[in-house]
């Protein structure tokens, strides 16, 4: 009777291992990243016309009643006309995960006189981590996790 042992394929079991090492570290990074990258909010509007608009203040506080503070140092400029809007972006770089924002909109007219939004107040909680570098961590994760196992596996055999 003729037995015939199969021998473990160091290489590719090796191999194996060290991409799962890889991905893991891979995992930790973005893990890392995410923790260590300032958060900020990213502020959008938009306006359908613009009659004498010189430009915009916008304006933040902690609680929805609470005192606002401008968070734009210069105005912003006006980019519509009078008969076309346009589209607005500020990053707010001051803000801390897990609070919540309140956000107003000031328009100043040519004229110096102010138009503020108080009705179109939006909030928004900054979140501790964003739910695309959850999802990536987890799946290099697993992917790093899988590769190991296998690799170790295939060593034994």
């Amino acid at each position: 009777m003729d037995v015939t042992q199969t021998q473990p394929n160091t290489k590719s079991s090796s191999l194996m291992v060290m991409m799962g090492i890889f991905w893991l570290l891979l995992a930790g990074g973005l893990l890392f990243y995410q923790l260590a990258n300032p958060v900020t909010v990213k502020v959008e509007w938009e306006t359908a016309t613009e009659l004498d608009t010189a430009g915009f203040f916008l304006y933040r506080s902690q609680t929805a009643d609470g005192e606002f503070e401008r968070i734009n140092d210069t105005l912003i400029d006006s980019q519509g006309s009078a008969v076309s809007g346009a589209s607005y972006s500020f990053v707010d770089h001051d803000v801390e995960p897990g609070q919540t924002y309140y956000y107003v909109l000031e328009e100043v007219q040519t004229n110096a006189a102010v138009n503020r939004y108080e009705d179109d107040m939006f909030s928004y909680t900054v979140p501790r981590v964003t739910w695309w570098a959850v999802v990536l961590t987890a799946v290099t994760t697993l992917v790093g996790l899988a590769l190991l196992v296998t690799g170790l596996r295939e060593g034994r055999v």
